[in-house]
């Protein structure tokens, strides 16, 4: 397939017809219903306000497409964690911050979560190994600033992460709920704040007797 070159598309920058793209689909595939590999590239491009041959100067697939979205919305999302981690003075601080922040997240983007959803629970979906690297991801970079700032007494930095990527997936299937019924967040919240926190009590709980054994 021949590529339309830039010239042929006056006004559209590449960066800001790429986020045009992303964006349409995940407002696409939210109101329908459906993943976005069923996306029909000339409705999303219409959606996008871009020309159909658009889409190949940024992407090679949906599949393509979808990475590309999940990706850019968790960098977005790990950097406000941090930020939260990094100011938090104490570890229930972090909780309730991070807690706080992950679903201010959610409500400012829920067709992103909406879609991650049903992505991340179809076998079918080209997506779900996509969603499930992106979230492992940031289970990995929550056991780095973890333990560098030295948050949680675990040592064992196979346990953090196995922790975190327990906490990351239960904060995502929560989202839903989030979106659905926003009335209920400060009962979410407490929720989701007593779930981490026992997750990593009971973590380091389970590690005392290996250390007294020791």
């Amino acid at each position: 397939m021949t590529l339309t070159s830039p010239s042929a598309l006056p006004g559209v920058a590449p960066a800001a017809g790429k986020q045009k793209l992303i964006e349409a689909a995940l407002r696409l595939a939210a109101r329908d219903g459906i993943t976005l590999s069923s996306l029909g590239l000339r409705e999303l491009a219409r959606e996008a306000g871009l020309n159909h041959n658009t889409f190949y100067r940024h992407f090679r697939d949906s599949e393509a497409l979808g990475q590309a979205a999940a990706e850019s919305i968790a960098a977005q999302l790990m950097a406000g964690l941090k930020d939260v981690r990094r100011r938090a003075a104490r570890h229930a601080d972090a909780t309730v911050g991070a807690v706080e922040y992950f679903l201010d997240f959610v409500s400012a983007n829920p067709d992103v979560f909406a879609v991650g959803a049903r992505e991340l629970h179809s076998l079918a979906s080209p997506m779900r190994g996509v969603l499930e690297r992106v979230l492992e991801t940031i289970a990995r970079e929550s056991v780095d600033q973890i333990a560098a700032q030295n948050l949680v007494p675990l040592q064992d930095r196979e346990v953090l992460f196995e922790v975190s990527l327990d906490i990351t997936r239960h904060l995502f299937s929560q989202a839903l709920d989030v979106i659905d019924r926003p009335q209920e967040r400060p009962r979410l919240t407490a929720r989701l704040v007593r779930h981490i926190r026992r997750q990593f009590l009971g973590a380091i709980a389970a590690a005392a007797p290996r250390a007294h054994s020791r």
